[in-house]
């Protein structure tokens, strides 16, 4: 088996015969009395490996990089020659134009939203595209303004 979490010793086809019945996470998860809604989705995945329906994955963590100590010049050869530029290399940014400021527009729109549980917000092609008229690879910055949380468009992503 190539994951190693177990989760209740619940059976992962269980899993994946209730959702392919039209359940939907949440009821799985109550049904079977697990904790997070990610532990279902882990379930469903080993379950259709264990069907054979995907391929086994394993999953690794990486192996930590060791520290590897610079090499002692050996008596019998010399040192490599250390190249020594006539000046110093200073490298700048390039400053941004001043860009005039556009004119402040706040538009309301009867949409609310509400911080999830995992902590997003869920922001959908009506409200951005139709209502707000944003456009399909539009860059934003995002930061707080007391108590709004500003989308400022930006001309590249950063």
């Amino acid at each position: 088996m190539a994951m190693q979490v177990e989760y209740k010793n619940i059976d992962a086809k269980l899993v994946v015969n209730e959702i392919r019945n039209g359940r939907s996470l949440e009821s799985v998860q109550k049904l079977f009395g697990i904790k997070f809604k990610s532990e279902v989705q882990d379930l469903y995945l080993q379950g259709l490996m264990e069907l054979g329906e995907i391929p086994q994955v394993e999953f690794h963590k990486p192996a930590p990089v060791k520290y590897k100590p610079p090499v002692a010049a050996v008596p019998d050869r010399p040192a490599p020659a250390a190249t020594v530029p006539d000046r110093p290399v200073v490298v700048r940014r390039r400053e941004k134009p001043a860009a005039k400021p556009a004119p402040s527009t706040v538009i309301k729109t009867e949409n609310f939203r509400t911080i999830g549980q995992s902590g997003s917000i869920t922001l959908n092609k009506a409200l951005l595209i139709e209502q707000l008229g944003f456009g399909v690879g539009d860059s934003f910055e995002i930061y707080r303004e007391d108590d709004r949380v500003v989308l400022k468009k930006t001309a590249n992503p950063a």
